[in-house]
């Protein structure tokens, strides 16, 4: 190989590396535009009204392995997505996992997709408004299913816009 040969492949090289690297940070940016630190908190201290009326607060699940899972009876991938939920929790509540599913729907839909699917977690109902104030906790966006796990001493772990699969669940328990 000659001298401009050997040039123009480290030319290249580095040109594809720094393509790389500008990716990267691109994605990084991407995924974490909007995100304001520690504005999950708001979450945690909120407060949703239940199928049955009560009000519960965020916190009392507070020490365990919390997945807060933002979703809609009309949303196909939350749909899809569920069922993997309702084995997770079966599965992994005994080593402090909590779901936690927030629909932003209409009750009668959602009462009807809970005892259709047999969720076996807590379903709590949101304001369309909370779609807005996602956006600076991760999706920015504003779309459904959104997704935040917290560790049990409420750090967030893994902030997901779209489907959260099962092995994903099950890699925080491994």
């Amino acid at each position: 190989m000659s001298l401009s040969n050997t040039r123009r492949t480290l030319l290249l090289g580095g040109a594809g590396l720094a393509a790389c690297g500008a990716g990267a940070l691109g994605g990084y940016w991407w995924l974490n535009r909007g995100v304001v630190a520690g504005d999950e908190a708001r979450l945690l201290d909120a407060s949703f009204e239940s199928l049955d009326g009560a009000t519960l607060p965020i916190s009392q699940w507070r020490g365990k392995t919390l997945i807060v899972n933002f979703w809609a009876t009309w949303c196909g991938p939350c749909r899809e997505e569920m069922p993997e939920f309702v084995q997770a929790q079966r599965e992994f509540a005994d080593k402090g996992l909590q779901f936690v599913g927030i629909a932003i729907d209409r009750r009668p839909a959602v009462e009807r997709f809970a005892k259709e699917l047999k969720v076996n977690y807590p379903v709590l109902l949101a304001d369309p408004a909370w779609l807005e104030a996602l956006k600076t906790m991760g999706n920015p966006q504003g779309v459904l299913p959104f997704t935040l796990v917290f560790s049990p001493q409420s750090a967030v772990m893994l902030r997901r816009v779209g489907k959260l699969k099962y092995d994903e669940i099950k890699a925080i328990f491994a």
